[in-house]
């Protein structure tokens, strides 16, 4: 609820993420399940992976400091997987306990993110901050629409029952998330879509969908009547309205306004040369380590507001983990999100096929929820703090461990 503010509690450099990781470590030890936690392929991937982050973070640490720590997080933060699916085989009945958890986490954040968002995006600097920090207490607009998805996959798959006024608030919120990010539109769209599809509710979607282009389609044109009417004036951040929505929409297969083309220009110029820079480059089998702060490197470091923190990652996990731990790490990275999603995906058609549709629903909840933690990082600076790469990184875990339970409870 409070965002990246929240994130700093704690005496610099160790904040409430690491503290959380360090305890919930200590815990997995306790268990006495570490070694269980490691015999399925998208567990063995994923320490795989770690391991080769944790090779291209040591030798920098030295030079960098806690800035190489930090940056390895993106693939270190995934112990927090690890925690959950010893938790998970410890006690099969707390899968139960999570998702009744998560029941009333979604009954809060539904009524309430949508005032606390447009708190956020309208009162600007009058933002409050964290106690001891300079950052805001903040919720950026790609973790806003990653919980919607998972709240709208949560409904669609039987776990809850959303009323037509909690519909209404998360479609709204939704709308207005995806009108500043494209990345953060397609987090929803995309899973929940998948998911209507997949279940075969694909009229009650439709109906959805219907009614929602209805009230956009008349918000549309009085914000088009309101908006010729007045003198344009431009503006360096993009506005929450249904016309900033329509041009984040056509952009992603045309050309459209002029921020939106701007945002997406110098993303793929950066990408193009970390992909010149590894595949076609030098940096092939290394990539260029944890702790350069990519944006200086490669001259993208232009901010607007020189009181904001400095630019490190080129907005896509995909091209972090290319540009730092080189092809490996993005063929390491690559090999573990297939084994992970093919692992859910044929733990769910098996439960199908039995009849079991609590455990189908859940793996496919599980699976789209994390899929939208992926496809926003996709496009911006997200599982690399701890904001979003906690959450990921637990539903990564959770999704191994009930897989796990499942099969067992089957072959018993």
């Amino acid at each position: 609820m409070l965002g990246k503010g929240f994130a700093y509690l704690g005496l610099p450099p160790i904040f409430i993420g690491e503290i959380s990781l360090f305890l919930g470590l200590l815990v997995l030890l306790r268990t006495g399940c570490l070694v269980a936690t490691l015999t399925t392929l998208p567990a063995l991937a994923l320490v795989t992976a770690m391991l080769w982050v944790l090779l291209r973070t040591l030798p920098f640490i030295e030079t960098y400091g806690f800035d190489a720590l930090r940056d390895s997080v993106v693939l270190m933060y995934g112990g927090f997987a690890f925690i959950v699916i010893a938790l998970l085989l410890d006690d099969g009945n707390r899968i139960n306990s999570i998702l009744r958890y998560y029941g009333t986490f979604v009954r809060i954040f539904i009524p309430t993110i949508p005032f606390i968002y447009a708190f956020h995006r309208y009162m600007g600097e009058q933002i409050p901050r964290w106690p001891g920090s300079d950052v805001p207490i903040l919720q950026s607009s790609g973790e806003v629409t990653t919980h919607l998805a998972g709240a709208a996959v949560f409904a669609l798959v039987g776990f809850s029952r959303m009323s037509p006024l909690a519909i209404v608030i998360l479609s709204a919120t939704a709308v207005m998330a995806s009108a500043a990010s494209r990345g953060g539109m397609l987090a929803f769209v995309v899973p929940v879509v998948f998911a209507a599809l997949v279940l075969g509710k694909v009229r009650t979607l439709a109906a959805v969908l219907v009614a929602g282009l209805m009230i956009f389609g008349a918000a549309f044109s009085v914000e088009t009547a309101v908006t010729e009417a007045r003198v344009a004036r431009s503006t360096e951040e993009r506005s929450l309205s249904t016309r900033q929505f329509v041009d984040n929409v056509a952009s992603l297969v045309t050309r459209s306004g002029e921020d939106t083309e701007g945002t997406k220009t110098w993303r793929l110029e950066w990408w193009t040369i970390i992909v010149n820079d590894t595949v076609f480059g030098s940096n092939f089998w290394t990539g260029r380590g944890f702790g350069l702060n990519l944006a200086d490197a490669d001259g993208f470091q232009h901010r607007k507001d020189p009181n904001s923190p400095p630019l490190r990652s080129p907005h896509s996990v995909h091209m972090t983990i290319l540009a730092r731990a080189g092809v490996p790490g993005l063929a390491l990275w690559a090999l573990f999100i297939a084994a992970w999603s093919a692992a859910l995906a044929v733990a769910s058609r098996a439960a199908r096929r039995s009849g079991e549709q609590a455990w189908s629903g859940l793996f496919i909840f599980i699976g789209c929820y994390a899929a939208s933690f992926v496809i926003n990082a996709s496009f911006d600076v997200a599982i690399e703090g701890p904001v979003q790469g906690i959450w990921f990184w637990c539903l990564i875990g959770f999704g191994i461990g009930s897989v796990m339970v499942y099969r067992y409870q089957h072959n018993c």
